[in-house]
């Protein structure tokens, strides 16, 4: 979306008589009074740096020079901020079911239903706030809370602003299997709660305009199609709580299953942890998991040594693993190492489901892997956790066989004495 230099308010292309204007905004006022308290709420909360109540979800990064996105909603209506005015939302109230907006260069045009107005030269837009009576709905999924188009150094970014308690009311059905143990989902509650807030943290840090993506990048949050009530049981009876380590929030790492050994974080994350969080260390786990088998064609393989490697690969001769890495003879002797999830990086997490692996061959022009586990194996193993609950263990015992020395505490009451 290319901007020109000089700035112009919201304008209607049918312009209105001013008595008529103040007329539809005393009654939206008065039909729509949650709707515009939201919208006041929002010019102060958003991007709020202890505000751990509410979370910046990213949805979906939008192209600056083809922008053409669609919103389903009830009653949707859209402000826009300036960065000379970056606390007040400008905009007419409009309210329709669908929103449309378009960028026809160098003019934002909104469409509203049948309707349309403009945004004229907007080279001091900071963000657009989209708000709903009920769900928005993008690319067909429908979601809590209010949307942000936000343009930072002309990158424009989709955002979910939305309460923790929506957004794990999504995250968790979409990470564990609501059939589960009432204990085990508790426990994923718990962590996913405790991830989210140390990632923002860290993002807003860095100043990012987002706290965290919507993808298993960090958690999968699905929208409100995912709820169930299990999971609402399970995130409502474990509110607020969170773990922390020597009083800081954990990375409240976790993955499906282990294959019967979970990870040392500092080995598979090195970067990630300061030099005094020693909490995610290897454990034994009561769930075995199931082996898989993959491959991957020798070519790919062989791309991948010379990304690594920065030569020219002729051949490769052998490929085998022990205790979690993976060696690679190639060019008639050569032997290049690496670790069984550095693999995973370079090859794919869809072809090498885990670092547990068994056994590599290579065989008719394929590169055969066999494993058990699926994830990284690090921090709370999923298939595991459902396994100590239904053998009695609670959230709270679960948490610290995977996470040891650590403690779980009210969030608020962390915040409030907390040095962030």
């Amino acid at each position: 979306m290319q901007f020109i230099n000089s700035y112009k308010p919201l304008q209607t292309s049918k312009p209105k008589i001013k008595k008529t204007i103040v007329i539809l905004f005393i009654l939206f006022l008065i039909l729509f009074p949650k709707a515009n308290q939201s919208s006041l709420q929002n010019t102060l909360n958003y991007g709020d740096f202890k505000d751990f109540d509410n979370l910046r979800v990213l949805i979906d990064r939008i192209n600056p020079y083809n922008t053409n996105l669609t919103l389903k909603g009830a009653n949707i209506s859209l402000r826009y901020s300036t960065y000379q005015f970056p606390s007040i939302y400008q905009g007419g109230f409009y309210l329709s079911n669908q929103l449309t907006i378009l960028n026809l260069n160098p003019v934002l045009k909104f469409y509203y239903d049948n309707n349309d107005s403009q945004m004229n030269e907007v080279s001091d837009f900071k963000d657009i706030m989209i708000l709903s009576t009920n769900y928005l709905e993008y690319k067909d999924r429908k979601y809590r809370g209010k949307f942000f188009i936000v343009n930072k150094n002309n990158e424009y970014y989709l955002i979910n602003l939305v309460s923790m308690s929506d957004y794990l009311r999504s995250v968790v059905p979409s990470e564990m299997p609501v059939s589960w143990d009432i204990e085990a989902l508790k426990a994923q509650a718990i962590i996913a709660r405790t991830y989210a807030i140390r990632v923002a943290l860290e993002r807003r840090k860095k100043n990012e305009v987002f706290d965290l993506y919507s993808t298993v990048m960090d958690q999968a949050y699905y929208g409100v199609d995912k709820e169930n009530p299990r999971t609402n049981i399970a995130v409502q009876q474990t509110d607020n709580l969170i773990v922390v380590y020597e009083g800081y929030p954990i990375w409240a790492l976790y993955h499906s299953n282990c294959g019967g050994q979970t990870l040392d974080g500092r080995l598979v994350f090195p970067t990630r942890l300061n030099k005094n969080e020693n909490y995610l260390t290897s454990v034994k786990c009561l769930y075995q998991g199931k082996e898989w088998e993959n491959k991957v064609e020798t070519y790919s393989l062989k791309k991948a040594i010379e990304k690594l490697t920065k030569t020219r690969v002729y051949s490769i001769d052998n490929i085998y693993t022990n205790n979690f890495r993976t060696y690679i003879v190639y060019n008639g002797g050569v032997i290049y190492s690496l670790y069984n999830w550095e693999v995973r990086k370079f090859l794919g997490y869809s072809v090498v489901k885990s670092p547990y692996l068994k056994e590599i061959k290579i065989q008719d022009g394929y590169v055969n892997f066999k494993g058990i586990g699926l994830g990284h194996g690090v921090g709370l193993c999923q298939f595991g956790a459902n396994v100590l609950a239904k053998n009695g263990f609670k959230c709270e015992e679960i948490i610290k066989y995977y996470y040891k020395g650590v403690e779980i505490v009210d969030k608020d009451r962390w915040l409030k004495n907390a040095n962030i």
